[in-house]
């Protein structure tokens, strides 16, 4: 039970990814970012305990994002969880903006954690409004929004293309459980990790929760247009959750297979 919240209640407010998708094309101008799909483990303790696979696509004037996450090994054999999100940006007056998103879990427990919204956007040279509409967790949406908003997973799309070593403090809007919340992420410079045995040069981003007990740190890979490698939950000073990179595949040179990662089998108390 605490496992099963503990890695999907991650997805939701990371990464998913964690992810991942997230990379726009170094440029002076617009450009989509660029098509690619990308495997993580999902590891409590250092056992692996579900995968998760991201992809990005280029499709009617925009971008869909999309992420399933599942059970493996010891974990796939107790429980049958499963976890997809599908988001849709549209590309309006030289910005992507949010129009759809989709989240929906499947759960042993049944409750109805499913998220369905579209978001009608109107623009002007002064002001961008936009309305949402929807269902999350069982309720109806209809609320009103003047600014870019991201899902959890698409809001790596400004994160990622914005952040360098040297970054100072950026915040970003996103969805969560159907209620819009403003995050601050901190930039920590260059940080040199391992990856499932390779050595990689990234920058360590931190999403600062405001009680600070719940801060997620994100390690960017410029050489992998920043996507990101690895990423930790932690809760009140001790590491929750990681998920690390297995692989990488770009439409262009940038493709990376990681060696697989050594997976120590053992029993947990909360399984």
């Amino acid at each position: 039970m605490a496992i099963r919240y503990a890695f999907f209640t991650s997805i939701r407010t990371t990464v998913s990814a964690l992810i991942l998708t997230l990379i726009l094309l170094p440029s002076t101008g617009f450009s989509l970012p660029l098509e690619f799909s990308a495997s993580y483990d999902l590891k409590k303790y250092g056992v692996t305990l579900a995968k998760s696979v991201y992809s990005l696509k280029h499709e009617n004037n925009g971008i869909r994002i999309t992420q399933h996450t599942e059970p493996v090994g010891l974990a796939a054999m107790l429980r049958n969880d499963e976890l997809d999100e599908n988001s849709f940006l549209s590309i309006q007056n030289g910005q992507l903006l949010l129009t759809e998103f989709s989240y929906r879990q499947t759960s042993d427990d049944e409750k109805n954690r499913d998220i369905q919204i579209k978001i009608d956007w109107i623009q002007s040279s002064e002001k961008l409004l936009g309305k949402v509409n929807g269902t999350a967790y069982g309720e109806e949406l209809d609320l009103k929004i003047d600014e870019p908003v991201w899902d959890t997973s698409s809001y790596m799309i400004p994160l990622m293309t914005n952040t360098s070593e040297n970054t100072p403090l950026q915040k970003y809007t996103m969805m969560v459980k159907g209620r819009f919340q403003t995050y601050s992420f901190i930039t920590h410079g260059v940080d040199e990790i391992e990856v499932n045995g390779n050595i990689m040069q990234t920058i360590k981003v931190e999403r600062d929760d405001s009680s600070n007990k719940h801060p997620i740190y994100l390690w960017l890979a410029p050489s992998l247009n920043n996507l990101p490698v690895k990423i930790e939950k932690w809760e009140d000073g001790k590491r929750q959750l990681t998920m690390s990179l297995n692989n990488a595949q770009f439409l262009s040179d940038k493709t990376m297979n990681f060696k697989k990662a050594i997976d120590n089998t053992e029993e947990f108390d909360d399984l």
